[in-house]
């Protein structure tokens, strides 16, 4: 595979207009092609709503499930904090025109309730009541999910079970109708929505585990990290290993194969300027993280990506960084440490380290290398710490940023990577700081 850089920063506004104009078209093209093609000027209002809420809800369905696809130009240039935001908010959009067609539908029906009763209904009838069933099932469970936080892999396993259903039996209730896609031109933006879907599944399914699989590595070390994580070290198997950017994230898989269903995220912590070898550092945490730590040199990994825009390319123009990290967060930060380290970079940089007690500070001994190798500063911050500790003390905010930053704070590019409430904190603070949002770039544990 090529060593060339694939710039997450190439996608800028232009991009960002370009995505969400095609998004507003899947999204809008339907309604206009009804109105223009199908629709009858002797329609009832009744008629009309569930007819438009009803092809408007099957676009919201399409773009629900394409956002979260694993495109990496679409992640690169927005980020799947936003991606992820964006495609709950879809899904959410899409339930409300499922609710308002079936009203309608119930309303303007002639058979009344009675389309409900599936022994006797028709087929399309079936499946718009199977994909509402479904729909409504999943929408809850997402919902639940930051309360009961059940199993990642379980959860994952339900809830693209239940995309598949209300995809395939919304798809199919359109199609049974038949009267709609009567008009060539509905027709085929229909089936192309279609095409588009199953192109998706196979490239999620098939291409991407089979790619992985090509780009295989195998484990060349894992060791305990200070702060209750492990440190996996993999080295590429047979080819000179995946390009990637320095804060990067890839799901990884353990298993004799790539088609194995369960896969996690992790940040990628190891030098960009070394693909062939790759390190993940991460928290001990559930089943996956006691499977990782039982690994033994030699066993056989594999990765998709990678993926994500939290990265430092295209900013070379920048006077410096600043680095904000809490926890596990550190990993992705190390990479970029790492990576300007390995280029003998000179600018001055800032990294601020949070967490509860000082034995929760992780990867320091390589924090403390980089140091005799960069220009970089290093604040660590302890909200609970020990009679004998004598940095920081409480957590990172506006009064602590003030004593480090320069003078300038609007010049530099800051970079955030922790617990949500913590990248929302100090995201504000470097607001009031005059910093623009656009020099401000964030990650958030828990945003996949």
């Amino acid at each position: 595979m090529s060593r060339r850089r694939i710039s997450a920063h190439v996608h800028g506004p232009v991009a960002r207009l370009g995505w969400f104009l095609l998004y507003a078209a899947i999204l809008l093209v339907p309604l206009l092609l009804t109105r223009t093609v199908v629709g009858d000027p002797g329609l009832s209002p009744g008629e009309a709503i569930a007819l438009s809420s009803g092809l408007v809800g099957f676009s919201a369905l399409v773009v629900a499930v394409v956002l979260p696809a694993r495109l990496p130009r679409l992640i690169a240039t927005f980020g799947i904090e936003t991606i992820l935001t964006v495609h709950r908010l879809i899904a959410l959009i899409a339930v409300l025109m499922v609710v308002l067609h079936l009203v309608a539908v119930l309303i303007v029906d002639p058979r009344g309730l009675r389309i409900l009763n599936l022994p006797s209904t028709t087929w399309a009838a079936r499946a718009a009541l199977t994909s509402t069933i479904a729909l409504v099932l999943l929408v809850a469970l997402a919902v639940r999910r930051p309360r009961r936080q059940p199993r990642y892999e379980g959860w994952r396993l339900v809830h693209n079970g239940l995309v598949a259903i209300v995809v395939t039996t919304a798809w199919l209730h359109v199609w049974w109708l038949r009267h709609l896609i009567a008009h060539w031109l509905v027709a085929v933006w229909f089936v192309g929505s279609g095409l588009l879907l199953v192109a998706l599944a196979a490239r999620r399914w098939l291409w991407l585990p089979i790619r992985s699989r090509r780009y295989a590595y195998v484990v060349a070390e894992v060791r305990p990290v200070p702060g209750d994580g492990i440190t996996l070290v993999i080295r590429a198997d047979g080819h000179d290993g995946l390009p990637f950017e320095a804060g990067q994230f890839a799901w990884l898989k353990i298993g004799s194969t790539p088609f194995v269903f369960e896969e996690h995220p992790f940040s990628i912590a190891s030098t960009a300027e070394q693909p062939e070898r790759m390190e993940f550092t991460i928290k001990a945490l559930g089943d996956f993280t006691e499977l990782l730590s039982a690994l033994r040199p030699g066993r056989r990994v594999f990765l998709d990506g990678p993926y994500g825009g939290f990265t430092i390319e295209g900013l070379d123009a920048a006077p410096g960084f600043v680095l904000v990290a809490a926890g596990v967060g550190i990993t992705p930060l190390l990479s970029m440490l790492r990576t300007l380290a390995d280029r003998g970079d000179r600018r001055r940089h800032r990294l601020f380290v949070a967490a509860r007690t000082e034995d929760q500070l992780m990867l320091r001994p390589e924090i403390a290398d980089l140091r005799t190798r960069l220009n970089l500063k290093v604040v660590e911050v302890i909200s609970d710490p020990g009679p004998e500790w004598t940095g920081e003390r409480g957590r990172i905010d506006a009064a602590l940023l003030e004593r480090f930053l320069p003078r300038r704070p609007y010049r530099l590019h800051y970079f955030i990577c922790g617990p949500p409430s913590m990248v929302v904190a100090i995201s504000q603070d470097l607001a009031a700081l005059d910093v623009p949002l656009r020099r401000i770039h964030t990650e958030r544990f828990g945003a996949v």
